[in-house]
């Protein structure tokens, strides 16, 4: 009966004290053709290795209803922590489906931004242009980029996250 009763439980806590719990996932895609989720494009690549350092447009849909934004978290995966490229929260108003803009360059100030875009936490190069999104910046050596996508409802509570692979440089 005790064992009955330890596994019944493990089960319930499980379920019940699981506070990081994502509900849902999102799909997120590219919409620019040139961004194909395999070789990061030139247009991509941070200024200091001769790029634009333009993010990729993207599509976020499976939006959960009671979202209230979506974090963006620019990463390379293979150097740093998530969301050192820059983060980005999106207002979405109730949305399922968004089209995120690309960011034009390394932007420094907020007044560059989509109006619907915020700043929230800056890149981790001290010595690169700009200051809220990073392009790729390896130098070539395969580094793989991602983009991690979380959405929020009015509480800051996750309630859905999906990821895309920008590419590779």
């Amino acid at each position: 009966m005790k064992f009955v009763l330890a596994i019944t439980m493990g089960f319930f806590s499980l379920f019940v004290f699981a506070p990081n719990s994502i509900a849902a996932d999102l799909k997120v895609s590219h919409t620019d053709p040139i961004w194909t989720g395999k070789d990061v494009p030139e247009k991509g690549i941070c200024k200091r290795h001769d790029g634009k350092g333009i993010s990729p447009s993207l599509k976020v849909s499976g939006i959960p209803s009671g979202t209230s934004k979506l974090v963006l978290k620019f990463t390379d995966y293979d150097y740093g922590d998530e969301g050192g490229h820059g983060v980005f929260e999106v207002a979405v108003s109730g949305k399922s489906e968004i089209n995120i803009p690309s960011i034009e360059g390394e932007v420094g100030t907020t007044d560059k931004l989509p109006s619907n875009v915020k700043g929230v936490k800056t890149h981790h190069c001290s010595s690169c242009d700009g200051r809220y999104y990073l392009g790729p910046c390896s130098g070539g050596q395969g580094n793989r980029y991602w983009v991690y996508v979380y959405a929020k409802d009015g509480a800051g509570k996750d309630v859905a996250k999906g990821k895309l692979k920008l590419g590779e440089y």
